[in-house]
């Protein structure tokens, strides 16, 4: 935790938070490619006929800015850190990607005055949300996510020693 709090202090010292660093590059770069393959096996367990236009490349989005903003901060810790790091961030890309496929569902069957009152849209938002959990835990979905978190973690942590 040490180590952790040195380096957020030290990025904070030295202006580097809010800058561009080869770190956050590789870390967004490295999380948009996890999160699209992660999509990709994602989409496999939609049901049949759903419309899926920008479903990857907007999972793959959330992955670039989790990257950018998670990983590419956090570089430069360790390695043991750069695993959980790399964990986290992909976790944190599930959470938003499946309360953002929630949320939009909620507002269009809202549109479609669905709902009575602004109550029964939230806690339908909520039961979308662990609806689409229950459906992405595949060995697929969750195998892409926490492997290649680790795996991109470790990456990110070998760019940020190299580009310092």
């Amino acid at each position: 935790m040490e180590i952790l709090a040195a380096t957020t202090v030290r990025a904070e010292r030295d202006g580097t938070k809010h800058m561009p660093t080869g770190a956050k590059l590789a870390g967004s770069l490295l999380f948009f490619a996890v999160a699209y393959v992660a999509a990709m096996q994602a989409k496999l367990t939609l049901p049949e006929g759903t419309p899926a236009t920008y479903f990857n490349i907007t999972i793959a989005a959330i992955g670039f800015w989790q990257g950018w903003m998670v990983m590419g901060n956090r570089a430069g810790a360790g390695m043991s850190l750069a695993a959980s790091n790399g964990l986290r961030t992909s976790l944190q890309i599930a959470f938003f990607a499946i309360a953002l496929f929630a949320l939009r569902t909620m507002f269009i069957r809202s549109a479609n005055l669905r709902y009575d009152n602004p109550e029964e849209a939230v806690t339908a938002s909520l039961e979308l949300f662990l609806e689409y959990l229950t459906q992405s835990l595949t060995l697929g979905v969750w195998g892409v996510l926490l492997v290649g978190g680790v795996i991109a973690g470790i990456l990110t942590e070998f760019a940020a020693r190299a580009w310092r």
